[in-house]
This record gives C-alpha cells, sequence and structure tokens, in this order.
C-alpha cells in the first residue's frame, strides 16, 4: 500500500476514533451520569420510572462497551499503519482489499479468512 493510501485510511480511522470518542461522551452526559430517579414514592408509576431509567443505563452501558472494543480496533489499526501491517490479513497473509478497507477502515482479516474464522468459531 502507498502513502497516500495509509494516509487516507488513517485519517478515516481518526475520524473515525473521534466520532466515536464524542459519542460515548454524549452517552455518558445524557444517561450515565445522569442522577437516579427518585424512589421514595411508592406509587406504580415511579416503580415503571425506575425500571425503565434501569434500562436505558444498561442499554448505554452495552453500547459504550461495543464502543469500547471498536476504539481498541481502530487504535490496532492505526498500530498496523504505524508497523507497516496495515492491509495485510493477520491470519492468512494476503492483502485485504481496499473496497473493505473502505468499508471497514479497522479490519484484521480478509473476508474469506473471516468467514473462515467465523465458520470454525474462532471469532
Amino acid at each position: 500500500m502507498n502513502k497516500r493510501d495509509l494516509k487516507k485510511f488513517r485519517n478515516l480511522l481518526l475520524r473515525e476514533r473521534e466520532r466515536i470518542i464524542n459519542g460515548v461522551e454524549r452517552l455518558q452526559k445524557d444517561t450515565l451520569y445522569q442522577p437516579a430517579s427518585d424512589n421514595s414514592s411508592s406509587d406504580l408509576t415511579n416503580y415503571a420510572e425506575v425500571g425503565t431509567d434501569n434500562f436505558d443505563r444498561e442499554v448505554a452501558l452495552r453500547l459504550a462497551s461495543n464502543e469500547a472494543d471498536l476504539l481498541y480496533e481502530i487504535d490496532e489499526a492505526l498500530k498496523r499503519i504505524d508497523n507497516g501491517t496495515y492491509g495485510i490479513c493477520e491470519g492468512s497473509g494476503q492483502p485485504i482489499p481496499k473496497k473493505r478497507l473502505e468499508v471497514f477502515p479497522a479490519a484484521r482479516y480478509t473476508i474469506e479468512y473471516q468467514e473462515q474464522l467465523e465458520k470454525e468459531g474462532r471469532l
């Protein structure tokens, strides 16, 4: 992969990284760090609100966890750019097609190798 392509993919990864970080910060501000509902009242409406708040927090935590996983993959892809292995399948050693990297710049594997890993239950 030439320097121009590497710069393009680095920029894609950095923009995606920034988007994710901003999204997680908004999620934390809007959901995770909101005060819990006051449960001093014992009516059914209050219980429903507490349940909804808890559900919203669980969903937010799952989303934050997924985003953390994606951030890890992006950081690893940036390391591969730095060490010269970006765009090379970690399993087969074959080049990862640029179209795949344009859709998912943090890809570690070719589609064929990833499908093989999924069939074997190793992913």
